[in-house]
Formats: C-alpha cells, structure tokens, sequence
C-alpha cells in the first residue's frame, strides 16, 4: 500500500527550507534537501508546513554537467536546398575555426554551380557530401571521394518510398527524423527514437525488431529533450539557432548559455552510453542575426565536452555498434526563452527532469518524480511507416496499474495489474551507483536516474530486481 503522506505541496517545486520527503504516487518517495534542487513533480509530501517552494530558478543538477570523458559522438550537417546561396562560407568558417567537418546535405542543384567550395572544405576540413533522393549520380560525377552512405531522408511526402530503396546505392543510412513532430513543416515522426537508431527496414520511423542494423537512422537536429517534450514546441528549444531566435524567444546572447548547457547535458549523458548528436543548420539560414554567435558555440562546446567530431558518414559506421542497444537519458531543465507553460506538469513554467528510455520493443518517457511512464510507444503496433502518420501512444485503457512497492533484504518488488500482455518499466529518480542493482532489464541513465523493464502478462504481476543497498521505499532525490 502506499505510505501516507499530505497532499499540502502539490505541483512542480525547486527548493525546500528543509529537508522533506515527497512522492507523486505514494509508492516510491524521495529525499529533497534544504536549498535549491532540480524539478520535481510533488503529489503527496512528508515535509514541514509550507517547507517546499516554486522559486521558478532551478538549478541544473550536477548529473547535467560532464565531469569525464563522455562517448558522445556530435555530427555537424548543414541542408543546402533553399535559396539564397551564400551561407556556406559563413558557416564553414566557423566549422574550421573549432576542426568541426561538415556534412553538405545537397538537395537543389543551384548550390552546385561552383564546385570548388566543397573540394576545399573536403581537403581542408575533412568535410563530405551527402544528398537527397536522386542526387547520387550528380555527386559522384562532381566529386571523386564522393561515396553515397547517407541519405537526406525528409518525410514530408517527396520520397514515398521511403530509405529502403535506396540501400541498394549504398546508403545504409538516412538523415531527417524530427523527434516528438507532430505536424512542425508537415513532418509527423512523433514516436521515432531520438538521436541514432537502427530502423526497420520497412518501417524506418521505429527501431528494427530484431535487433539488426542494415538501415541506421539519425534525428533532423539535437533537442532539449526536456524543454521539446514538456511544451510540445520541438521547433522552438533546438540545436537550431533559428529555432531559438524566432520561436523560442531567446536573443543571441540569452541563447549562447543555453545551448552551452544544452550540449553539456547531451555530453553528462554520453559518459554512461555511446549516443549520437546532431546539429544541422540550413546554408541560407547563416545570414539571421546572432546565428553565427550560436553555432560557434555549439561547435566550440562539443570540441571543449570532448564529444568525438565526425561526419554524417562516419557516424553511421560507430553508430551501427551501439544503436541497437537499450538507452536510458535523462535530460534536466534548463532556463532560458520564452516562459512556456506545460499541461503536463499542471501548467507549471518549470519543468521536472525527464527520462527517455528506447529500446527495439519499446520508447517510454518519465517525468521526474514518477514511477510509472508518462507515455509508451509499443513498436510492434506500426509495421509499416506512412508519410502523415504518426506513431499514436499505447491507450491508457492498455497501460497497467501500480498496486505495491516493496524494498529491503537485498531486492526491490513491484506489483502490477495488467490489462495485456506490455513490454513496460519504471523509473527510479536517485543515484542507481548508490543501489546496487543487478541483473537484466537494469539500465542507468548517468547518475540521474535508472529505468528497470520487464515483461508484462495480463492479469497480476510481480517483478523482482536484485537491489542490495534497498533498505526501504524512500530514496535520496538525484542531483
């Protein structure tokens, strides 16, 4: 049964004159300490009376900021399909200030007139050629080292065929997914896996079934999974300069610190687990005021993080190592822009920690402070991937219900009742180096959090884990 406690502090709180402890489902409960801490999202609490506090200035956690090597790998791309031409020379001499190579994603042949820019950035910087449906034969007669290796992928309605069919030239790999989209420039890839991933080869839009990696996907630009999740505003809190400066209300110089923090965060998670971050900015969006500013900081942060540079094509062959495995990433809040209000956390302004977890069954994401996932995306419902067509969430009539939670002698237990048969987990928001926990199904998002999996049968379950240092239902709170 749940542990009682009041439900005086009910909302999305920062900080605490004292020490308290607070829960949103009454199961799991969570130490916070007097001071300042990251959101968290409070339904039931144990503290002194009006003890938490909303300052709407949190910190980001120390879990957010690198503190070693990371194995974070940052791909620079740069779509050149749009006029007017130009932008190019601003935005490689930024990439060769900061030994960034580029990767030109080609997809109108006005930016071929003069050849000689790219064989120069090719020498110079190491940069390469990528392209759209079509543009294969065009590239390879305009440059010898061109190799086709990643296709420019866009899912708005121009290649109905989808990635698959043009494995055969040799591009085993597509670019363009815009994660959480739900309609932004037409795109609908809500459901996709962030970063890079190993597509189903006939439903490139979820991870392959099996495991394989003959078709690897990567993400349009690198998101504040946090910010993009909560406001549902996924062209507002980017990677992309544009998207910070006219959607996401921030200036060139609130914007600076933001991605600052933004690729820090990217970098904390990549010493737990190898990810792939992209950042793509459009050669005709060079000329805006301040987006220069931030992409030299983007480019100067993930040298300074330590993330390993490389190009579209390089990135597809480390990436085929990993991007099949299970990935566990937390990302903090992180302030700045527009004051946006979020219906998920009860329109509050500060957003609670998230945790988004894939792997080839399953995507599911957690809201800090909570056990169970705010939504899950069940990948054997969408065998084929359709231009339009999202993926919908599994309905909450499918989801199973928390009924206990018990911890001590060495393991943790939760009991569930379960509508169908689920590939499911739950989020612990504490430490997991501080745990102890052992077996399969364990999977650590840095020292933010851990998500436990498990298989799910209709009717009541219990699901056990090895937790030697679980003394009780009440954890210190990760910071």
């Amino acid at each position: 049964m749940p542990l009682s406690g009041g439900s005086r502090g009910v909302g999305v709180f920062d900080a605490a004159t004292s020490q308290c402890t607070v829960s949103f489902d009454g199961f799991i409960w969570y130490t916070v300490s007097a001071g300042s801490f990251a959101p968290i999202d409070v339904a039931r609490e144990q503290c002194a009376p009006d003890a938490l506090q909303a300052k709407g200035t949190p910190i980001v956690p120390a879990w957010a900021k690198p503190s070693g090597p990371t194995q974070a790998i940052f791909a620079a791309a740069s779509l050149q399909e749009k006029l007017p031409l130009g932008g190019m020379p601003i935005l490689e001499s930024i990439a060769q200030a900061h030994h960034v190579p580029l990767t030109w994603l080609v997809g109108s042949t006005a930016y071929l007139a003069n050849l000689q820019p790219y064989d120069a950035a090719h020498m110079q910087n190491g940069d390469d050629v990528q392209g759209e449906p079509g543009f294969e034969s065009t590239l390879a007669a305009d440059f010898a080292w061109y190799k086709p290796r990643v296709l420019a992928q866009i899912d708005d309605g121009r290649n109905p065929a989808g990635p698959a069919a043009s494995m055969p030239l040799g591009e085993t790999a597509f670019w363009g997914i815009t994660w959480d989209n739900l309609g932004v420039d037409t795109l609908q890839d809500y459901g996709s896996p962030w970063g890079a991933y190993c597509a189903d080869v006939t439903s490139f839009r979820r991870p392959a079934p099996d495991g394989s990696c003959a078709l690897l996907g990567f993400e349009w630009t690198a998101r504040d999974l946090n910010r993009a999740y909560y406001t549902g505003r996924v062209a507002a809190f980017s990677t992309d300069p544009d998207d910070l400066l006219q959607r996401g209300g921030f200036t060139a110089q609130t914007a600076v610190p933001y991605v600052n923090a933004l690729l820090d965060a990217y970098a904390a998670a990549g010493q737990s687990q190898p990810i792939v971050v992209v950042s793509q900015q459009e050669s005709q969006e060079m000329f805006g005021p301040g987006d220069s500013q931030i992409m030299d900081a983007l480019y100067a942060r993930a040298a300074a993080d330590g993330m390993k540079i490389e190009t579209l094509a390089q990135a597809s062959v480390d990436a085929r190592t990993f991007s099949a495995q299970p990935r566990t990433v937390a990302f903090p809040f992180i302030a700045g822009g527009s004051n946006v209000a979020s219906p998920l956390v009860g329109n509050a302004t500060i957003f609670p920690s998230a945790i988004d977890y894939t792997d080839s069954q399953s995507d599911m994401t957690f809201i800090g402070g909570h056990t169970l996932p705010a939504r899950v995306f069940r990948y054997s419902d969408y065998p084929v991937s359709r231009d339009g067509a999202p993926m919908p969430t599994v309905p909450a009539s499918q989801l199973p219900t928390l009924t206990n939670v018990v911890a001590g002698g060495g393991s943790i237990s939760f009991q569930f009742s379960a509508p169908v048969a689920l590939h499911y987990g739950v989020a612990l928001w504490t430490d997991p180096s501080l745990l102890a926990l052992s077996g399969g199904g364990v999977h650590a998002a840095g020292h933010a959090g851990v998500v436990l999996t498990f298989d799910l049968q209709p009717g009541q379950n219990q699901v056990t884990f090895a937790c030697g240092a679980c003394s009780g239902t009440a954890f210190p709170y990760s910071t």
